[in-house]
């Protein structure tokens, strides 16, 4: 038998779902231990350096997605949402003139019982950009007057005379509420909005990326429209950015099933106070990674970026782009994907989403390689005889899956699965 040297090849490939990108390939899944053996069958082995481990997508012909097959409110039919937390004082327009790009969603944070930011919504409607609000409870709540819930349903009452569609973070974390409390607070919130605001898609933003459904501080599926999860890459001891893509892969494979997810905010650190150091190269080349590899989770419908937010956080870390060129041109560059959408859809095709498989594949020396896990416990399709052991798990080539229509994007390092009638 002809020795098999295993290659991984940066390809540029356009495919017309993924958008693939022509920088270098993300670490979407991680790197396996170079010179572990691969077994063809059980006659041979070889050592060689295994390739680089591939996303698996996979659907089914015909088939919903998620908990009960149907879509939330505003979620894309695929791709996310491009979406910017800026400057309060930053005027919408600029940071599209700067990237090239309109945004779909713009952010903005207040406390509960101010005033309703008016001039920054008419921003957004001439801008034909969906509102964020960030919702947080009342700066003061002793000298509050009125009881929280005359406030929410004012503000709600307020929002929905606008008649715009809009995202509404409610109570994010940091609010100090215990979970008996909190949820009850959160589920009389949306009701009210449901009532007085029902164009506002309520978002329930994670305190940890370890959280479940089951987690004491989620509100519960009916009263979710979607999901959000903070990613702030900063610096760890040895001089790395902390691993948020792992922390993302944790949260997204909790809530993918029930609910799209957003990335609330997004922010890459490139100056510390802790060491005064400034790291802009390393952060534009973060920048690139990190959006080129959010295109392998295709339940994240919005990924909002952190160029600015003081009102309720205090960071040592500096995750702004506007400011710095290098910064910009490479977040420029990487959004410019057909992956990242530039407005809002409101009645968006009812068509099958992807999922994303728990298990890797590979693709190389132009085959593709799945999981017979990925075969049997998520597509419900019998494994093939023949079957190979890449780093000591069972794989089935393409070759034999009959049943299979496969593509793959070597610049993204995914494969996609789609089972035929």
């Amino acid at each position: 038998m002809v020795k098999l040297i295993f290659m991984v090849v940066t390809l540029v490939v356009m495919f017309n779902f993924a958008g693939c990108a022509t920088a270098n390939p993300p670490q979407i899944t991680g790197s396996p231990r170079p010179h572990r053996s691969i077994e063809a069958n059980a006659e041979y082995e070889y050592e060689e350096p295994i390739p680089q481990p591939y996303t698996v997508l996979f659907r089914d012909a015909g088939a919903g997605f998620g908990v009960g097959g149907s879509r939330a409110m505003y979620e894309p039919t695929e791709g996310a949402y491009l979406a910017a937390w800026l400057s309060p004082d930053m005027p919408l327009r600029t940071l599209e003139e700067l990237t090239g790009k309109r945004h779909a969603v713009y952010v903005h944070e207040m406390f509960l019982g101010d005033e309703i930011p008016f001039s920054w919504l008419l921003q957004c409607m001439a801008t034909m950009a969906t509102p964020l609000l960030i919702i947080h409870p009342p700066a003061d709540p002793e000298a509050m007057e009125l009881p929280v819930s005359y406030l929410v349903v004012n503000l709600a009452n307020h929002l929905g005379s606008l008649n715009l569609p809009m995202f509404v973070a409610f109570y994010p974390p940091g609010h100090g509420i215990m979970a008996a409390e909190y949820t009850t607070t959160f589920r009389m919130a949306r009701n009210a909005f449901h009532a007085h605001a029902p164009m506002a898609a309520f978002v329930w933003v994670s305190p940890t990326h370890v959280a479940t459904p089951t987690n004491t501080f989620y509100p519960g599926h009916n009263f979710v429209d979607w999901v959000a999860l903070p990613l702030l890459a900063t610096w760890d001891a040895e001089d790395c950015y902390v691993d948020i893509l792992s922390q993302l892969e944790t949260f997204y494979g909790a809530f993918h099933q029930h609910k799209p997810i957003m990335i609330l905010p997004l922010g890459i650190s490139h100056f510390t106070r802790g060491d005064y150091t400034y790291r802009i190269h390393q952060a534009a080349a973060e920048i690139t990674r990190i959006y080129e590899a959010i295109q392998a989770f295709p339940r994240v419908g919005l990924v909002a970026y952190a160029d600015a937010f003081n009102l309720h956080h205090a960071y040592t870390d500096d995750f702004s782009i506007s400011i710095e060129r290098q910064l910009l041109a490479a977040y420029a560059d990487v959004i410019s994907s057909d992956n990242f959408l530039s407005s809002l859809e409101r009645n968006a095709a009812a068509i099958p989403k992807w999922t994303r498989s728990i298990y890797h594949g590979y693709a190389y020396d132009d085959r593709i390689y799945i999981s017979i896990h990925t075969l049997q416990e998520e597509l419900s399709t019998p494994a093939p005889r023949q079957t190979a052991q890449i780093n000591d798990a069972t794989f089935a080539e393409a070759y034999h899956l009959l049943t299979m229509e496969l593509s793959v994007c070597h610049a993204l390092r995914v494969i996609y699965v789609e089972k035929t009638p």
